[in-house]
C-alpha cells in the first residue's frame, strides 16, 4: 500500500481513498510540476517507488516519464486541464492521458488509461474500489443523520416536520444500501431486480434533488412520455445515476437567472440506442443551458478523476456510465455552449418485451 500523503501535498480524503484503490495509475503534481503522490498502480506501472518520484525532476527518470511531463507541465503552466488521447507512452503506449488541474488545491491530478475508441458515449468505466472510501465516508456519518432524523421524527408535534425526518431517514438508507453495494465487493455491483417505471424514477431523483436545494425547484423541469415500457434493474443504483446527472447539469447552470434543465425520457430505436449489438431503446435525458463541456475533454468525461468543476473530484460520470454497463446500457453526450444533453440509453425488461 502506497503511504499517506503529507496533510497539505496531495489530495485529501475520500479522493486520495479512491485514487489509492484505483485500477488505473493516478499520481498528484504541484504547480511547479513536481510529483507530490502516486498510487500503487502508478508504481507498479512505472517501476518506479513514490519516494524516488519525490526528490528527483520527474521527466528524467524514463522514456515515459518523459512523455508524462510534457503533458504535465503544459497543464501547470496554463493552470487548466489537458487531456490527450492516444498518445505513445515510451513504448507503451497508445494510452489516453488525463491531467486535471485543481484551483482549489494549486495542484494537478494525472490518470492514464489504456487508450480506448470510445467517441462521445461511455458504456464501460474503468472499475474503481470505491468501498473502502464510501465505507469510511459515508456510513458513519450517515448513521449520526439518521439518528438525528429519528429523534426530531420522534419527539416532534408538527406533521410537516415528521414527513421531512421521514423523507430524511429514506434517503439516509438509500445512500448506505449503495455504500454496502461497494463495501461489500470493492466496486458496483448490483442488488436485488426491480421492474422500474422510467418516469418514477426520473421523479425521485428530481425530487431528492429539490430536497437537496430548494434552489432547484425553478430550474428543473419534465418533458415524460407515458406510454413507455419498463424497465428492469437495481432501482438505487440507477436511482444514483440520475441524480450524478442532474447535479452535474444543475451545477453547470448555477446561478444564472435563466438556468434551465430538462428531465426527459422517450423511446428511441435509432442506430445510437443498440449497446454491445442488443436494444437499448428507453432514453433518459438531462439537458441543461449551461456553458458545455470543453471540447478538450470529450469521451475522458467519463474518466475517473476528470472533471470540468474547480471543487469536484471527478467521480460521479464515471459512477453513472459503469451503473448504465452494469445494466446492459451506456450513457453518451452531446455537447456545445448553451445546450448540453446526457442520455442514459436502456434496455426494455423482459416482460415487455414484445
Amino acid at each position: 500500500m502506497t503511504p499517506a500523503a503529507t496533510p497539505g501535498t496531495a489530495i485529501p480524503g475520500a479522493a486520495e481513498l479512491a485514487a489509492d484503490q484505483a485500477a488505473i495509475p493516478v499520481l498528484v503534481f504541484s504547480a511547479e510540476a513536481r510529483c507530490l503522490w502516486a498510487n500503487t498502480q502508478a508504481e507498479e506501472w512505472l517501476g518506479l517507488s513514490m519516494r524516488h518520484m519525490r526528490k528527483s525532476r520527474f521527466g528524467t527518470l524514463s522514456a515515459t516519464c518523459a512523455h508524462l511531463a510534457n503533458i504535465i507541465e503544459q497543464a501547470c503552466a496554463a493552470n487548466r486541464t489537458v487531456v490527450a488521447l492516444g498518445r505513445m507512452l515510451g513504448g507503451q503506449g497508445p494510452f489516453d492521458v488525463h491531467a486535471r488541474w485543481s484551483d482549489e488545491h494549486s495542484q494537478l491530478i494525472l490518470s492514464v488509461l489504456p487508450h480506448q475508441e470510445t467517441g462521445a458515449k461511455a458504456s464501460e468505466a474503468p472499475a474503481l474500489g470505491f468501498g473502502r472510501m464510501l465505507a469510511h465516508e459515508l456510513k458513519n456519518p450517515l448513521a449520526s443523520v439518521r439518528g438525528a432524523a429519528q429523534l426530531i421524527r420522534r419527539e416532534t408535534d408538527l406533521d410537516g416536520a415528521r414527513d421531512l425526518a421521514r423523507l430524511i431517514i429514506d434517503d439516509v438508507d438509500r445512500i448506505t444500501r449503495l455504500a454496502d453495494h461497494w463495501s461489500r465487493v470493492g466496486d458496483i455491483q448490483l442488488g436485488p431486480n426491480s421492474e422500474i417505471n422510467l418516469n418514477l424514477l426520473a421523479v425521485n431523483a428530481m425530487d431528492s434533488l429539490h430536497r437537496a436545494d430548494p434552489a432547484t425547484k425553478g430550474v428543473l423541469k419534465d418533458n415524460f412520455d407515458p406510454s413507455l415500457p419498463t424497465i428492469s434493474g437495481d432501482p438505487d443504483l440507477l436511482m444514483q445515476a440520475v441524480l450524478n446527472l442532474l447535479q452535474n447539469a444543475f451545477d453547470a447552470v448555477k446561478p444564472d437567472p435563466a438556468a434551465e434543465i430538462i428531465v426527459e425520457t422517450r423511446f428511441d430505436a435509432g442506430p445510437k440506442s443498440r449497446t454491445g449489438g442488443n436494444p437499448t431503446p428507453l432514453v433518459l435525458s438531462v439537458r441543461d443551458n449551461g456553458p458545455g463541456i470543453p471540447d478538450t475533454l470529450g469521451s475522458g468525461i467519463f474518466t475517473p478523476f476528470v472533471t470540468t468543476k474547480p471543487a469536484g473530484e471527478g467521480l460521479g460520470l464515471a459512477f453513472s456510465a459503469r451503473i448504465a454497463a452494469l445494466h446492459h446500457g451506456q450513457i453518451d453526450f452531446e455537447s456545445q455552449p448553451g445546450r448540453t444533453l446526457f442520455n442514459i440509453r436502456l434496455p426494455i425488461a423482459k416482460k415487455d418485451m414484445p
